[in-house]
């Protein structure tokens, strides 16, 4: 019995350790941006039955290497009579230290308050410059006061160091 115990115990560890080990390690070469806004547009519906809006997001975000600040994106969409869906916009992200970096955002899939798209780096002061011209997947919820999106980017594991020693 107490040999049942201890291998139960045991086993528990191990799993525990597996799965903490994965979470820590393997978000390692992923830069993850988690974002919350308000959200504010501007719409027209047209007479062929499709609508064209611009739209203004501003927020707070955290990342995955301990830093965080505020995000103002702008942009537009246009959603045609099929009711094909169209959304691209640039985010100026501001961190801590004041340092900018300036994203892409651009979908066609989903629908206005949920989806699933691209966003690129353009630009950035400082150490951020180490992830211009990534490429990266985000998914964003519009809810009735606020937007969530998490944006998540495979880096190298160079660009990982740079983040995490944060020289500038």
């Amino acid at each position: 019995m107490m040999f049942k115990y201890i291998f139960i115990i045991k086993l528990s560890f191990v799993f525990f350790a597996s799965i903490l080990s994965t979470t820590v390690f393997a978000e390692k070469d992923i830069y993850i941006l988690n974002s919350h806004y308000k959200t504010s547009q501007t719409m027209f519906n047209l007479s062929d039955g499709s609508n064209y809006n611009t739209w203004a997001m501003k927020g707070s975000w955290t990342d995955n290497f301990s830093n965080f600040g505020s995000v103002n994106c702008v942009g537009q969409a246009q959603r045609s009579k099929k009711k094909d869906l169209s959304i691209y916009g640039v985010c100026q992200i501001k961190d801590e230290k004041k340092l900018k970096k300036w994203w892409t955002i651009e979908r066609n899939v989903g629908v206005t308050e949920l989806g699933v798209g691209k966003s690129v780096q353009l630009a950035a002061e400082g150490y951020w410059s180490v992830l211009n011209g990534a490429n990266c997947n985000y998914a964003i919820k519009h809810g009735e006061e606020y937007s969530y999106s998490i944006t998540k980017c495979k880096i190298t594991r160079n660009q990982a160091e740079s983040l995490s020693n944060k020289v500038n």
